[in-house]
């Protein structure tokens, strides 16, 4: 169901968690129960429906471990050359290929939902819509909570790099500041697209047995890509651009210590990699 199931958000954070463990490729294994378990939140399913979301998801992990972690190994590896000059050229390769794998996974699993989505009962229906309703009111609270959008957003790029074995100094620092400064403030009106989609996903959800439910979902969850106005999308662009600029920027002023550092923890995800695809191809 794109983002609203955030499917890569969920695989990468889980790979995040097993590239920092020992136990990586036993947390890894275990990803179709973290992603089933995610989806049965939902709704309350039929034991029969559960069996499905299973199976889905089972065949999920084992298509993105065929097909992509190879891509994101590839791409690891190529990191790993990364140094003050070719810093711009790298993190823009590696950002499009983490779209591409985003948008592949989106896909895999859009003839599935659909299939799916035409055994929800009514009650069910309305469960998926009151889930969606729990999870804005939660983020709403934690957007109060947050800090100012500029602050927010240096605290995760600090965390980030922090996560990368890379310590910024202060003028690092700085520099992520001054560059957040330019971003523009998108989060209200996202909530406000997203909102706006979810609302017209449940309306279709309750269409279900038209004739042509299968080609308006499908083209509903696509749209979810270009969500918002052509404003919305220029600032959502603009930012990712930004953001490519002021990771290369980082890199490309980098100090061989702060690069080497990152190399080791980019070097544990590959080995982490390489031990859940040789434990995958002796199956």
């Amino acid at each position: 169901m794109k983002r609203n199931f955030n499917i890569y958000l969920t695989i990468s954070l889980l790979f995040i968690l097993s590239s920092c463990s020992i136990a990586g490729s036993w947390i890894y294994e275990r990803a179709d129960g973290y992603l089933a378990d995610y989806f049965k939140e939902f709704a309350n399913f039929s034991n029969e429906q559960k069996d499905e979301i299973d199976k889905v998801t089972k065949n999920y992990v084992d298509w993105f471990t065929s097909n992509e972690l190879p891509i994101i190994r590839s791409v690891l590896v190529d990191l790993t050359n990364l140094n003050n000059s070719n810093a711009d050229n790298l993190i823009n390769k590696a950002y499009l290929n983490g779209q591409g794998l985003f948008e592949r996974s989106n896909k895999y699993f859009e003839k599935s939902f659909v299939e799916f989505s035409k055994t929800l009962t009514d009650a069910q229906v309305e469960e998926i819509k009151n889930h969606f309703e729990e999870i804005q009111i939660k983020r709403e609270k934690s957007r109060k909570k947050e800090k100012s959008y500029s602050e927010e957003v240096v605290k995760n790029y600090i965390a980030g790099f922090r996560r990368l074995n890379f310590k910024l100094t202060k003028s690092q620092k700085e520099y992520v500041e001054a560059n957040v400064k330019e971003l523009k403030n998108t989060r209200s009106e996202r909530a406000f697209f997203q909102e706006k989609w979810i609302e017209e996903f449940i309306k279709i959800l309750k269409n279900r047995n038209d004739q042509d439910f299968e080609k308006i979902m499908i083209n509903h969850l696509r749209a979810f890509e270009n969500l918002g106005d052509e404003e919305f999308q220029l600032n959502r662009k603009f930012n990712e651009q930004m953001s490519i600029r002021i990771i290369s920027g980082v890199f490309s002023k980098a100090s061989e210590k702060q690069i080497k550092g990152a190399m080791r923890r980019i070097e544990t995800y590959i080995r982490s990699i390489n031990r859940i695809l040789s434990n995958r191809s002796l199956d």
